[in-house]
C-alpha cells in the first residue's frame, strides 16, 4: 500500500489479514522524508491516538481504504498520533499547503477531533481540497461529516441479551460508556438499555468511565475496575461502548467468566462469552464517500447513517443464533420507530 504510518514513538503493528509496505517516518522536522505518491488523488488520514490492532473501529477504517485504494487508484497517507493536540497539528500543517494539479481529501477518522476542529478557522484555501470528520451529528462548517447511528443495533442487541435470559428474573446488564458527552455512545448506551427493560431486563445501569469531555476511549485500567465495581453489585453482562477501553472489558469477560458483546466489527475473538457484536460498516460508508469524492459527484455536507442505512448490523457470535431468542422479531420491527423516536429526543 502506498502510504506511510507515523507516531511521535513509532509503533507498528500488524494487523489480521492486511499486509504493508509501509514507509516509516518520523513527526520531528529535521527528519521527517515525504513518501513517494503516484496518483493525483491523495487522501491522508489522522486516525484515533488509541492506534491499531484490536479488531475494532481504526482496523475496520483501514481495512476499507486498502479496498478502496485498490479499486479506485489514490494513494494514501496514514498518521497514528499520540495525542488528539498531535493529530490536529498534522491538519493544521497539511491544510497550509495548497494543491496544485493533485486533489486532496483529509479524513479526522474519529470524533475525538470534533471540539478542537469546531474551534479551529484553519480551513484549506484552495477548491481541490476537502475535509472529511467522522461520527458527529451537527455539521461544521467548510468540513464534510457523517455519523453511523448505533442506537438501533444496540436495541436489537439489548432486547436480545435479555431474551435469551428471560428465565432470570433479575437478571442485571451494564453498559460502560466512555463519557456522558459523545452523542454517538450515548446512543449506543440509551438503545441497549431500552431494548434490554422493554424485552424484561431487571436492569440495565449506563455507566461511565470518565466524566471528561473526549476521554474514556483509552483508559483500560479505570475500565476494568469498573466492571469489578459492577460485577460486585450483581451485574453480570457487560455491554462496552468505549473505544480502545473495550479491551479490558473483553479481558474481564474471560477472566471473570461474565457475558459481553462485541462493538465495531466481529469482537468474538476476544471472549468466547460474546453472544453478539455490533458492526459498523464504517470502512463501507468511507469507500462509497471516497468514490462520489472522486467523482466529482455532489455530497451533502453532512449524513446520517442509521439502522436503515446497512453501515450498521448485528452479527452473532461463536454458537448463539437470533432463534435462539423467542420474541426477537417483535423488537426487529420496532427498531425503526424507537431510533426515530430517540433521534427526534436529542
Amino acid at each position: 500500500m502506498s502510504g506511510i504510518i507515523t507516531r511521535n514513538v513509532i509503533r507498528v503493528v500488524f494487523i489480521v489479514a492486511i499486509l504493508f509496505s509501509i514507509i516509516g517516518c518520523s513527526d520531528n522536522d529535521e527528519n521527517n522524508t515525504t513518501p513517494s505518491l503516484t496518483s493525483t488523488n491523495v487522501v491522508e488520514v489522522v486516525f484515533s491516538p488509541s492506534g491499531f490492532g484490536d479488531l475494532g473501529y481504526n482496523d475496520i477504517i483501514l481495512t476499507g481504504l486498502e479496498e478502496s485504494r485498490k479499486r479506485l487508484g489514490f494513494d494514501v497517507m496514514m498518521h497514528v498520533p499520540a495525542s488528539v493536540e498531535d493529530g490536529i497539528a498534522i491538519y493544521k500543517k497539511w491544510a497550509q499547503k495548497t494543491a496544485k494539479d493533485e486533489r486532496r481529501l483529509f479524513i479526522f477518522a474519529s470524533n475525538q477531533y470534533e471540539s478542537a476542529l469546531r474551534n479551529s478557522s484553519v480551513r484549506p484555501s484552495d477548491a481541490n481540497s476537502s475535509v472529511l470528520l467522522y461520527e458527529t451529528h451537527k455539521p461544521i462548517d467548510g468540513v464534510y461529516t457523517f455519523r453511523i447511528g448505533m442506537y438501533g443495533a444496540a436495541y436489537l442487541i439489548g432486547a436480545y441479551t435479555a431474551l435469551t435470559n428471560k428465565d432470570e428474573s433479575d437478571y442485571k446488564a451494564a453498559v460502560l460508556a466512555a463519557n456522558p458527552f459523545d452523542r454517538n455512545v450515548d446512543g449506543a448506551a440509551q438503545g441497549f438499555r431500552d431494548g434490554f427493560i422493554e424485552a424484561g431486563g431487571a436492569d440495565a445501569t449506563i455507566s461511565y468511565i470518565s466524566d471528561r469531555d473526549g476521554d474514556g476511549y483509552n483508559m483500560p485500567d479505570e475500565a476494568y475496575a469498573l466492571c469489578n465495581r459492577l460485577y460486585e453489585s450483581g451485574h453480570t453482562f457487560f455491554f462496552p461502548v468505549a473505544g480502545g477501553s473495550n479491551k479490558a472489558v473483553y479481558q474481564f469477560s474471560r477472566n471473570q467468566g461474565v457475558y459481553t458483546a462485541g462493538i465495531d466489527g466481529d469482537m468474538s475473538a476476544y471472549s468466547g462469552l460474546m453472544n453478539c457484536s455490533l458492526v459498523k460498516n464504517i470502512g463501507s460508508a468511507t469507500n462509497d464517500f471516497i468514490a462520489l469524492w472522486l467523482d466529482k459527484k455532489e455530497i451533502p455536507q453532512h449524513q446520517d447513517f442509521l439502522w436503515d442505512s446497512g453501515y450498521v448490523n448485528v452479527i452473532y457470535c461463536h454458537d448463539w443464533k437470533e432463534t435462539d431468542a423467542q420474541g426477537i422479531e417483535t423488537f426487529k420491527n420496532n427498531i425503526l420507530g424507537k431510533e426515530t423516536e430517540y433521534e427526534k429526543s436529542k
